[in-house]
């Protein structure tokens, strides 16, 4: 495959190959709605724990969710019954978070697989952003693109699919990384799930980077921040989402909006997740 070369030009927009890649939900579907487990005090590593989560996001009007990929590592070798378990949860196994330095360590191969037999779609993958402001060499670009098609390729062998979550660097700089990312990497590789209240806490814009890449992109975070550090109700932040809700409906996108109401230092707000679902309804329309 032929990719734009590796220089100094990088941040400067232009054609990226987002319009190579097949879209992955049908065209004329709506967002589906998950939810991420961390929102739920649940220990992490317990997979007795997941199972008792699923039937309250499930009650909440949602119809998939997202994990930590530590609360099925124990079920990895035996998954036909762990799957069953899943499913009768009446949810998608949207994706399982991970990091670049975590596949590093350890064997992602096996955490493909099984999470292939377990019925999970996504390896979610997270790493360090390249700079803090979001300006970078190209040899660091490069060798961040390298690592993430390998795993990517790993994955598809597996029966999986990648997808890179950003953190607030990525979306630093007008969305400087996160834009380098997407037009160096092979879309039947990498694909996207961005974290959108990330993006605005880093001074980006995900609004923009859905117009521009929006067939790489399975799916969205959606939380919201209070002066940059306190995480609050979707609907009480600093910013909203209209202006990303208004690019879904121009490009027609039907992949996943995913509620997190944790991940922070602060914690679970589990009492967030409920109304977090109507904010959704109200400005996503699904």
């Amino acid at each position: 495959m032929n990719r734009p070369p590796f220089s100094r030009r990088i941040f400067i927009g232009g054609i990226t190959l987002a319009s190579l890649a097949p879209r992955s939900f049908a065209e004329s579907s709506r967002p589906k709605v998950g939810c991420q487990v961390n929102g739920f005090a649940a220990r992490t590593g317990d997979f007795s724990e997941l199972l008792t989560v699923l039937p309250k996001i499930k009650s909440l009007g949602y119809t998939g969710f997202e994990c930590n990929n530590h609360f099925v590592l124990s079920e990895l070798d035996h998954p036909a019954d762990a799957r069953r378990r899943i499913q009768a949860s009446g949810l998608e196994f949207i994706g399982m978070h991970t990091s670049m330095a975590e596949a590093e360590k350890n064997d992602l191969g096996k955490l493909v697989r099984g999470g292939a037999a377990l019925g999970c779609h996504y390896i979610v993958m997270s790493a360090s952003g390249l700079s803090s402001t979001g300006t970078f060499t190209p040899d660091a670009l490069k060798e961040k693109v390298t690592t993430l098609e390998r795993y990517g390729r790993l994955c598809k062998e597996g029966g999986m699919a990648l997808a890179y979550h950003n953190h607030m660097p990525e979306f630093a700089n007008s969305n400087a990384e996160i834009q380098a990312l997407a037009d160096h990497t092979d879309p039947q590789l990498v694909s996207f799930l961005i974290d959108a209240g990330h993006a605005y806490q880093g001074g980006g814009n995900p609004a923009e980077f859905m117009r521009r890449n929006s067939r790489r992109i399975v799916g969205c975070h959606i939380k919201t921040f209070k002066n940059k550090t306190q995480q609050v109700p979707l609907g009480q932040g600093d910013f909203g989402f209209e202006d990303l809700a208004a690019a879904i409906r121009e490009k027609n996108w039907s992949g996943w909006l995913i509620d997190e109401e944790g991940g922070t230092p602060q914690g679970s707000d589990t009492a967030a997740v409920g109304p977090d679902r109507e904010y959704i309804r109200r400005i996503f329309g699904a």
